[in-house]
């Protein structure tokens, strides 16, 4: 009986535990402590869908007033004195896009991608790379970390191999190169102090030295890459990223592949009168954010979420804009008004609105915003903006004059490997005309030790092209003092212009090549800040057709005193895309804001510069024969890359002999061309007397857009047409062509743009209109014959046998006056 009651017992008190551990099961498992910003959070899924029912407006978040450090008060309109509260949007403007709204991922406010394009890799012995990034007062004041990621090669010895990063001159990290199996993560504490508001200058360099190899040609095995999605400055105040005052608009940033965005949300975009004012909106934002890779994006509603790089600027009434913005400010109703809301999406992006009871009145207040941008009041450029991706204005050089290296960022090292290089650019201005005759100097303050043997070299290369070779031909050692280095002009464009010195030095020791003569850390060569860069006096014309003029200082369009005609093929969010980054992009390079008039006439573009945008098929027939675009263009460019076969036509006996070769005559110039070619490094194009025509030219089929330029009929204009064969293609092409390397690669009168891993092509220009810039003066006369004669060494030859003639005829004629036969 005794056993009995035990196992009764036992079985009740399983029956409690059971019955306990089930009613557990049931019990709702709280969710758990989430260390992120409240706003944005998500509830925990529910066991059943609920129907759904109409969402009420969330209330107002706590008041961010907006502070004005840039002006925008609207022409004859007073803004309100109070600040403007920011209010987050109602999730009814959520569900324009829900689809989109749950495959973004969210954006991590608390992080600021660094790298300003879409790979950095810091290749040879040495190279450094430096840039500026800005920051608002919140994210300085934050404590922050710097995380970046690197993989190397697998020839980096590294044991005397470094890696060190700098911020603001602070040293936040140095060690040692060793990660060649996979990428290697890491993460710096930044130190408080060293991050300020505004402009920060980071810097990357790479000291490399190989495992084995001890030649020249081994440098080249060895490289370090920054993985540019993994480089960023992490902030503890995740709300740091918030935008509280228009200055801020400065830090929009970049993402993983260097890129920056800006969202423009027009709801009455295809209003043709609301274009011209958004057009200078986007130069505005443009020159406003000042970064590289920087496109536009225009649409009427709210789509998807918000990604780092990115900034959405809101425009229209109030009414237009309260569907997607319910809680937009009231104030807005009665006068135009600049405030700042979280973007639709809940994530705490902030985004710009600009709104006012009617359209005019928005207009004045854009109006301000971009006056105070503008840079047309400065009488004259010293240097072009290249802070946000090389670390140091470039300065602009529109004559003779000298340049330290030390100014350009280029301090005095020392350096023990085989193969040292530096880089620094110097700009030009748009009516550069010296290609043909004129040359540079760098005057070079450098030392070598002795132990350099004769057939080490300094060899300088002006835009990737090799410009001049210095031999070292002594041993024992020297001490150059301003070593005159001439550089020809021909490889120098207008705009920026990248030059890099690199000195192969080879020594005894490194033809040995014992073990461990890599890591030998002696000096053996040594460049000083005190070397100059030589500009000479060049001629100055401007040339049209010249799209380096364009990419490089916005020419002419910068400099029209009339509002530039924009045509566009079609007014949707694509067409409008394009334009939009385009000028975006030119407003960049010249530092001014350019007017616009749009225009859906192409005759109203006569005698005037101006813009085209769209597909080939929206062009008129006029306007593609202007531009020298083969009108058979239209059939066989096509989007997906196929061709047309072409038309069947009549064959001639001289089409046949071209094909052989059985032309006689062509047979001998192309003889004649090759021995000139041979024995005094003459091109056929040289031996001309005066430039041939622009021909036609035909996009190949695989081409996803092109950019070409010529004058307009009357020659008074300058026509620029951005075409492909469709729209996604033309929102595609524009978008690469925003990329700083390819926007640099503008030159000729045809660049085409062939895919995302194809180089730009480019048409040179065969003949092309002077447009004077300035007074005629004799000197400048002078140097542009100078160089029109260079270039056209048939002239000069006929023009100096002409001479020749003439001098006789007056010596003849001069004798025989004085009774002299």
């Amino acid at each position: 009986m005794r056993r009995l009651a035990m196992n009764k017992a036992a079985l009740l008190v399983l029956l409690t535990c059971l019955s306990a551990s089930s009613a557990w099961a049931q019990t709702p498992v709280p969710a758990p402590f989430d260390m992120g910003p409240e706003q944005g959070r998500q509830a925990p899924p529910a066991a059943a869908p609920a129907p759904s029912t109409p969402s009420a407006p969330i209330p107002a978040a706590p008041p961010r007033p907006l502070s004005r450090d840039i002006p925008l008060t609207p022409p004859r309109q007073a803004l309100p004195s109070r600040p403007v509260t920011p209010t987050p949007p109602a999730p009814a403007a959520q569900a324009t896009a829900p689809s989109q709204a749950k495959t973004s991922e969210p954006v991590d406010l608390g992080r600021r991608y660094l790298v300003p394009s879409g790979s950095l890799r810091l290749a040879g012995e040495v190279e450094q790379r430096s840039w500026s990034v800005y920051l608002t007062a919140e994210q300085a004041a934050s404590p922050a970390k710097l995380h970046f990621a690197y993989k190397n090669s697998i020839f980096v010895a590294p044991e005397v191999s470094n890696l060190r990063i700098t911020v603001n001159d602070v040293q936040l990290y140095a060690k040692r190169i060793a990660s060649s199996d996979q990428s290697t993560e890491q993460a710096v504490t930044v130190p408080a102090g060293v991050l300020k508001a505004g402009a920060n200058l980071i810097r990357f360099r790479a000291d490399q030295r190989h495992r084995t190899d001890c030649t020249v040609e081994s440098t080249f095995e060895l490289w370090t890459d920054i993985d540019p999605k993994k480089t960023f400055l992490s902030f503890d105040n995740k709300q740091s990223g918030r935008f509280t005052r228009l200055d801020d608009l400065r830090a929009v940033g970049l993402d993983g592949q260097g890129r920056t965005r800006f969202r423009l949300i027009v709801p009455s975009l295809d209003q043709l009168g609301a274009t011209d004012v958004l057009m200078r909106l986007a130069q505005g934002l443009a020159l406003t954010g000042g970064m590289p890779n920087q496109s536009f994006s225009l649409q009427k509603q709210v789509s998807g979420t918000l990604q780092p790089g990115e900034l959405a600027v809101f425009v229209g009434t109030p009414d237009e804009l309260r569907p997607q913005l319910p809680n937009v400010a009231s104030v807005a109703s009665a006068a135009a008004i600049a405030s700042f809301v979280d973007y639709p999406g809940g994530n705490g992006a902030s985004a710009l609105v600009l709104s006012g009871p009617t359209w005019p009145s928005i207009q004045g207040l854009i109006e301000s915003f971009v006056t105070s941008t503008d840079g047309s009041a400065t009488q004259r450029r010293e240097a072009l903006s290249t802070l946000s991706w090389n670390g140091v204005d470039t300065p602009l050089l529109f004559g003779g004059g000298l340049v330290n290296f030390a100014n350009m960022g280029v301090a005095g090292e020392e350096f023990s490997g085989r193969l040292y290089r530096t880089r620094f650019t110097i700009g030009v201005p748009a009516d550069f005309y010296a290609n043909a005759y004129g040359e540079a100097r760098i005057l070079l303050d450098a030392a070598y030790s002795a132990s350099v043997l004769p057939g080490s070299h300094i060899d300088v290369l002006v835009n990737g092209n090799l410009a001049s070779t210095v031999p070292i031909t002594s041993t024992g050692g020297a001490i150059l003092r301003h070593l005159p280095i001439k550089l020809t002009l021909r490889h120098f464009k207008p705009g920026v212009n990248t030059i890099v010195i690199e000195a192969a030095l080879m020594t005894a020791a490194d033809k040995a090549c014992a073990p461990g003569a890599t890591a030998d850390d002696k000096s053996r060569f040594a460049l000083f800040g005190s070397s100059q860069f030589e500009m000479p006096d060049f001629a100055r014309i401007a040339q049209i057709p010249n799209l380096s003029a364009v990419a490089g200082t916005g020419y002419p369009y910068a400099n029209s005193r009339e509002p530039v005609s924009l045509f566009l093929g079609r007014i949707d969010e694509k067409t409008l895309s394009s334009a939009a980054t385009f000028l975006g992009k030119t407003a960049v390079a010249s530092h001014r804001i350019m007017p616009v008039g749009v225009t859906i006439s192409a005759a109203r573009a006569a005698g005037r510069d101006a813009l085209f945008v769209g597909s080939i098929s929206e062009f008129p027939a006029n306007v593609l024969s202007q531009l020298k675009i083969d009108e058979d263009s239209r059939n066989s460019w096509n989007p997906d890359g196929g061709s047309q076969a072409p038309s069947a036509s009549s064959l001639t006996l001289r089409d046949w002999q071209d094909r052989t070769g059985n032309n006689f005559l062509s047979r001998q110039f192309s003889a004649l061309a090759d021995w000139a070619k041979e024995n005094f490094d003459l091109s056929a194009t040289m031996l001309r007397f005066a430039p041939a025509t622009n021909e036609m030219y035909k996009p190949p089929s695989t081409a996803k857009m092109i950019v070409a330029q010529e004058s307009d009929p009357t020659g008074l204009g300058t026509w620029t047409a951005i075409i492909s064969p469709s729209g996604d293609a033309l929102a595609e092409g524009m978008e690469q062509f925003a990329m700083q390397d390819n926007w640099d690669a503008l030159k000729g009168r045809i660049a085409i743009y062939g895919g995302a891993d194809v180089p730009v092509d480019t048409v040179a220009v065969s003949w092309f209109r002077f447009l004077p810039t300035q007074s005629l003066s004799f000197t400048n006369a002078r140097l542009i014959a100078a160089n029109w004669l260079s270039d056209n060494i048939m002239s000069y030859s006929l023009l100096l046998a002409a001479s020749a003639v003439l001098v006789g005829l007056a010596t003849t004629g001069l004798l025989s006056r004085i009774g002299r036969e």
